[in-house]
């Protein structure tokens, strides 16, 4: 597939998730939510079957009575939880500084961008531009409210 072809399927997908965002928003953000509940769901599941896996391995490698085999699988998982928040700790404020930094150029280059279209429109080309962008959202607020 040579790059044309590629930008245009790009471009296309993009067109039609924007056009159905506008056209059924509540239909799209439902299934969003339902993904995202999903989602939360097993990781619940995965869980309780970690917690309960745990438990019988403590149980039977340690011969430990039900109180005591809580405690050290209540322990196991607070270290295991511990070492995740430390390297999260230690690798969220990279991603956040290159992230922060790509956002503040994107920001200037779409400005500068803009700035020079805006500038090569005539005046009629303007007085185009705000009319069809003020009537599409004129129009967009009676879909959206």
């Amino acid at each position: 597939m040579d790059e044309n072809t590629k930008f245009i399927a790009i471009n296309g997908f993009i067109l039609v998730g924007v056009l159905s965002l506008l056209v059924f928003p509540d239909v799209i953000f439902g299934l969003f939510f339902q993904m995202l509940h999903l989602l939360l769901e097993f990781a619940h599941i995965m869980f309780e079957f970690i917690e309960s896996t745990l438990d019988h391995v403590v149980e039977h490698l340690l011969h430990t009575e039900l109180h005591q085999t809580q405690v050290i699988v209540f322990y196991i998982i607070v270290s295991v939880a511990s070492v995740g928040i430390y390297a999260l700790w230690r690798t969220v404020p990279r991603y956040y500084w290159r992230a922060k930094n790509q956002l503040i150029a994107f920001w200037f280059w779409e400005k500068s961008t803009t700035y020079l279209y805006w500038q090569g429109l005539t005046v009629s080309q303007k007085t185009k531009l705000v009319t069809v962008s003020a009537l599409s959202l004129y129009l967009l607020s009676f879909l959206v409210f």
